[in-house]
């Protein structure tokens, strides 16, 4: 009878282990993931900087258009903006830059930030507000955001 809990307990031991073969495979599957995982990692990076830069310039651009609405309808001139520090020293005329006063190379590359201020109406100014960067592929990519807002007298 001993005989036979040796052999069942010898059984036991040899099953409740991992194989030479079961072991290779693991590893395997383990260094398959972590290449994938190390691969994409550079491309969420670039990602990540992409949708942050333009999270950014949303909110530049509304930024803007909140400026241009607490000066109000009535003084949406190239001097009263001026003199509010909302854009550029030139052009004096539509559309207006605020690439310079905003300090906009410091954040992207060769950005172009404008201003347009047309008649909607007699009564209503529309004001569109656009920022454009390009860059390199290993910073942040190209880029466009414009928005509109319509400002009423009174």
């Amino acid at each position: 009878m001993e005989h036979k809990t040796c052999m069942s307990a010898t059984r036991r031991r040899k099953t409740a282990g991992f194989t030479f073969t079961e072991a290779i495979v693991g590893i395997f599957i383990v260094a398959l993931s972590a290449a994938i995982y190390c691969s994409l990692l550079p491309m969420a990076f670039k990602t990540g900087k992409m949708v942050g830069n333009s999270n950014q310039a949303s909110s530049l651009v509304q930024h803007k258009i909140d400026q241009m609405r607490g000066v109000g309808w009535g003084r949406l001139t190239y001097k009263e903006l001026s003199n509010a520090g909302i854009v550029d020293a030139s052009p004096n005329a539509a559309p207006f830059n605020f690439k310079t006063v905003d300090n906009l190379s410091a954040i992207y590359v060769t950005p172009t930030a404008t201003i347009d201020v047309a008649d909607y109406n007699t009564e209503i100014k529309k004001v569109t507000v656009t920022l454009t960067w390009s860059g390199s592929a290993n910073k942040q990519g190209n880029g466009t955001i414009t928005a509109m807002a319509l400002i009423a007298k009174g």
